[in-house]
């Protein structure tokens, strides 16, 4: 009995020691999506980390705020991986045809290869790089946090890709446009030009209904393609990770978060949820994500984001410019 009680007054602690620095995550991550709002093209989670990087730079936080950011950037980025699963739905494969694919697969995996190479000359890790890389590659922050968990420990590494990858897609929002048209380029080019390259999917609908409903449209469903490459990209760095740092034993054995990621991903192409259900559970999978970032915001440290920067910024646009040169070639030698 009283070893049930110590064991409950334990756990009581535990969860009273948690709370200072979740509490703080939360509140700095309502207040980003809420700003969101008002900025356009940014998004949440990109503010609740520069919020976080503020605040964590101008007040010196105490211990008792560690293990609640922890919590934060761990265990709830881990719950929102797992729900982000649900975003991939396998029916847009249908809507593709073979060439798309092919230019799809070409792109993300060129992208990363890019990142590695560009970083490695400019001095990054090789995990900064492949951050970046898969940002630009699939689809911005939501990659960066799939992937950040298996590759980076660095609260900077990850807060920076976020916020270069961001950025550069805005530039991508007016630039592309104008290159379609400069280019005379068809529908079905301009929609792989915008779907094909942009990061995030609010990028590729601003720009795509810029030019038309139809590109727009095309446009979009290529992004899902190149999202539903989130799942062997991440199981491939995964393995990839575990051959070059781990035992054969762990090698065989993959995160928790990665499980219930392919596992959410079957559910919803399946339509196992009810569609409320699932919308419901892709906004708090969103939510989630903007928590734990605003929590590696706050570990942000403004020194090493003034050394880091100005390399990443350069890389994150030897990336994007190289997608650019490239979806243009492929479209000219495939389609």
């Amino acid at each position: 009995m009283n070893h049930s009680l110590d064991k409950e007054k334990s756990r009581l602690k535990l969860v009273s020691e948690k709370l200072p620095g979740l509490l703080l995550a939360i509140m700095i991550a309502l207040l980003g999506k809420y700003l969101a709002n008002w900025i356009p093209n940014i998004g949440g989670v990109t503010v609740a980390i520069l919020l976080g990087m503020i605040i964590g730079n101008i007040f010196n936080l105490g211990d008792s705020y560690t293990l609640g950011l922890r919590f934060a950037e761990k265990e709830i980025l881990s719950l929102a991986i797992m729900l982000m699963g649900l975003k991939l739905e396998l029916a847009v494969i249908g809507e593709l045809g073979l060439s798309i694919i092919i230019i799809i697969v070409i792109m993300v995996f060129s992208a990363i290869v890019m990142g590695i190479v560009f970083g490695r000359l400019l001095g990054l890790s090789s995990s900064f790089s492949i951050l970046l890389g898969v940002g630009n590659g699939i689809c911005g922050s939501s990659a960066i946090a799939a992937v950040a968990p298996i590759v980076s420990k660095e609260e900077e590494e990850i807060g920076l890709s976020i916020g270069v990858v961001n950025l550069l897609g805005t530039i991508g929002i007016f630039l592309l446009p104008l290159l379609v048209h400069l280019l005379r380029l068809e529908e079905v080019s301009s929609s792989l030009m915008i779907g094909g390259t942009l990061q995030a999917v609010g990028q590729v609908v601003a720009a795509g209904f810029s030019l038309n409903e139809e590109i727009g449209r095309l446009a979009t469903v290529i992004k899902m393609g190149r999202i539903l490459m989130l799942a062997p990209v991440v199981l491939l760095v995964t393995l990839s990770n575990r051959t070059n740092n781990s035992n054969f034993k762990s090698k065989l054995s993959l995160p928790i978060f990665i499980i219930g990621f392919f596992i959410f991903s079957l559910l919803g192409s399946f339509g196992i949820f009810p569609k409320t259900m699932s919308n419901y559970l892709k906004s708090l999978s969103k939510l989630l994500l903007i928590i734990a970032m605003a929590g590696v915001g706050l570990k942000i440290r403004l020194s090493s984001l003034l050394k880091q920067g100005p390399k990443a910024l350069l890389v994150g646009g030897f990336i994007f410019l190289g997608q650019i040169v490239l979806i243009v070639f492929l479209i000219k030698s495939i389609l």
